[in-house]
């Protein structure tokens, strides 16, 4: 008798509301319920006794590895603060973390991603011997538990005045729930971190939870996107969370109902534990927008709200392929028929459409850009260095870091993978300082995006792409082709370096394989990649796909590259490209914000001018004030984002199924405002601003 999966039921109710999933720029009531949850669970389990229980603050991810990622983070950005240690201590005695710290690699040698992390294994430590740790990881299990040196090891932890990271599935938090639990008693952590056991492993999840004078040290500004991931935060994984919870932990869920459905239907209740427990910095973005309120609806290329039609040219930052709640995503689904491997057919549709012929599967694209690190640095042996180029972006989570070349996002979060090169692609003497880091380095991998999406819309030099292909070979080192945004028809074909006729030997596509749905990406590499791998005796891969191995995740991305097929999507990207192209050209040659319109298919940089006075003044809120004012436009308002390198340059990445009418009114939109002078579009800006400050103090946030 077959069963309706309860994933469907999730997505149902998502598709017949219009609830936004990849969308951050609304009172998600969905995000705010489970953030209390979450600080329900670390509260009523290890601070119900205590006088004063300590506040706490969320981070939701795609995965246990995500968030024990940003878990880390914190931890280590605390330890550098208060003068602390960095160095972590990590007791995994059921071995539940993987090759997420290190792996074997030729004989008896481990290749570690994130060094200054002691791993115990051993259920029989010797605590006595421990250098000073500045925060400990305890993976929570029956061996860690019964272990004879608990007391010893929490003491001398404590000693050491070591921030304590928890990491629980829900049978480990159960069993830290009973009034007996040794550990209820003797733990008392700082973060705690849950997996994907909350939504029964069936769509993409974790979460971190911290103490809030630990979490401080990022609520600002500044630091309000510090760690993230692709598709954080996302209704699709929080309902489901709720769902899960009414099945597996009804009592718990019953306590809470009263509080939760005053989340749900009170939007003020909403707003201030949006700020308290989930993320104030983006609260208050979202005041300022206008957006703060339950009547924000998504469907097709749009949002709704507050009555006001506004097309989403952002699409979750290039992950739309067709739009929001594609009405019959479910039916869709469930009319794959006569495949009876759903990863196999992907990974043989994947080969066909790149040269590639293995793939695992991820979550978000900095866990693909992690896959391939770990995959490229074991096959390669001693070749240990990662050559990266200079504004590029690999993710913000830990090894994925080694791809980001922007300092700022590493502040104060090191020791990271130690043997990194960066090189700017765009000196003149750029293919000479190529050459001489390859001569000088054992160069494992070559990490490149063709177009740095995040880093300003530019395309690296084609002589440098040229070169860096052509000495692959003779150089020893595998060529890593991140196409996380420019993959998946972004740009025209279904991945740029196959139309540049480039076969890399690692690639990564994401964004457009969610189908605005499903938090999904791939990680690809070459029957050459295996083979090294199978030579060092890893089984690296299997390991890496049983962590995200979704059958829906599979289901979503086979619909979404039939859906493209038979629509030609390749040639309607490429003939809205030249529209846009034409019509910006055509609007903005004489506009004196702009400097320079860079379009790659439907992945469209702006960059502004800051000659005048009053733009120098504003530079760094140049964006911002173009943003405002084209979302609040009076005939068609326009969401547009930025790039996080350079925030003088607006970002433009609609659906890709955007009509030819809705080219011509967005690049109207465009062309009005940035004509607009620049005295005439701050005032609202500021308006808006004063008003939700007074708001927030009149309400006490």
């Amino acid at each position: 008798m077959n069963t309706r999966h309860p994933f469907l039921d999730t997505c149902e109710e998502l598709i017949a509301r219009q609830t936004p999933n990849l969308f951050r720029f609304y009172l998600n009531p969905h995000v705010v319920q489970t953030c209390f949850c979450l600080n329900r669970y670390v509260r009523d389990t290890w601070y119900a006794d205590r006088p004063k229980q300590p506040n706490h603050q969320s981070f939701l991810a795609n995965s246990f590895e995500e968030s024990l990622s940003g878990a880390i983070k914190l931890a280590r950005y605390a330890a550098s603060v208060e003068h602390r240690s960095q160095r972590g201590l990590i007791l995994d005695f059921a071995g539940r973390l993987g090759p997420f710290v290190s792996a074997a690699s030729e004989g008896n040698s481990r290749i570690e991603f994130i060094p200054n992390l002691v791993v115990q294994t051993d259920p029989s430590p010797q605590a006595d011997q421990w250098e000073p740790f500045g925060f400990a990881v305890l993976v929570l299990s029956p061996a860690l538990e019964t272990c004879d040196q608990l007391d010893e090891i929490l003491s001398a932890l404590e000693r050491q005045s070591a921030l304590c990271i928890v990491c629980v599935d829900r049978p480990g938090l159960n069993r830290c729930r009973q009034s007996a639990s040794a550990m209820r008693d003797k733990l008392h952590p700082d973060i705690v971190v849950f997996d994907e056991s909350f939504v029964r492993h069936q769509v993409p999840f974790g979460a971190f939870t911290a103490r809030r004078t630990l979490y401080d040290y990022w609520n600002t500004t500044r630091h309000a996107t510090f760690h993230s991931t692709t598709y954080q935060p996302n209704s699709i994984s929080t309902l489901h969370f709720l769902k899960c919870a009414e099945m597996d932990d009804p009592e718990f869920l019953r306590r809470l109902s009263e509080e939760l459905e005053r989340i749900r239907t009170d939007p003020e209740v909403c707003r201030s534990l949006f700020g308290e427990l989930y993320n104030p910095s983006l609260r208050k973005t979202i005041a300022v927008l206008g957006l703060d309120t339950f009547d924000v609806r998504a469907a097709g290329h749009y949002l709704m709200a507050k009555g006001r039609r506004i097309f989403d040219g952002v699409g979750g930052v290039a992950c739309s392929m067709r739009g929001h709640n594609p009405e019959n995503y479910v039916a869709e689904l469930g009319n794959l028929h006569g495949v009876l491997n759903y990863r196999e057919e992907v990974s043989e549709r994947l080969r066909e459409l790149t040269g590639l012929e293995c793939m695992v599967p991820a979550v978000s694209g900095a866990s693909a850009v992690e896959n391939a690190l770990r995959i490229g640095l074991v096959s390669q042996r001693s070749n240990k260095y990662i050559l990266a180029l200079k504004g590029g972006f690999g993710g913000k989570t830990l090894l994925a870091l080694a791809g980001t070349s922007r300092e700022s996002y590493k502040m104060r979060v090191g020791p990271l993978y130690e043997n990194v090169l960066y090189i700017d692609p765009f000196v003149e003497s750029a293919l000479q300082d190529l050459d001489a880091a390859l001569d000088k380095y054992s160069v494992g991998i070559v990490q490149m995006e063709l177009i740095q999406a995040v880093g300003g819309g530019r395309v690296v030099p084609e002589k440098i792409v040229r070169h860096l292909e052509a000495h692959r070979r003779s150089r020893g080192y595998l060529l890593f082709v991140d196409e996380v945004q420019t993959g998946m028809y972004r740009t025209g074909p279904f991945t740029l370096s196959k139309k540049m006729g480039i076969v890399p030997d690692l690639s990564t596509i994401g964004k457009g394989t969610s189908d605005m749905m499903f938090p999904f990406a791939a990680t690809l590499y070459s029957s050459a990649v295996r083979a090294r791998l199978e030579a060092v005796g890893s089984d690296l891969p299997s390991s890496l796909r049983q962590r995200n191995d979704y059958e829906f995740g599979y289901k979503t991305l086979l619909h979404t590259l039939r859906h493209a097929e038979k629509s030609d999507l390749s040639e309607r990207v490429s003939q809205s490209a030249a529209l846009f192209a034409e019509r910006l050209s055509e609007r903005l040659s004489s506009c004196e914000a702009v400097r320079e319109v860079r379009a790659f298919g439907l992945l469209i940089a702006i960059e502004l001018n800051a000659h005048s006075w009053l733009q120098r003044r504003f530079k760094e809120k140049l964006s911002s004030i173009y943003i405002y004012n084209l979302l609040h436009h009076p005939l068609f308002p326009v969401f547009m984002g930025y790039c996080q390198y350079e925030p003088n340059v607006l970002k433009f990445t609609p659906s890709l199924t955007i009509t030819r009418a809705e080219i011509e009114r967005c690049c109207d939109t465009i062309a009005d405002t940035l004509h607009a002078p620049l005295y005439r579009l701050l005032p609202p800006v500021l308006r808006a601003m004063v008003v939700s400050h007074v708001r927030d103090k009149w309400k006490g946030y």
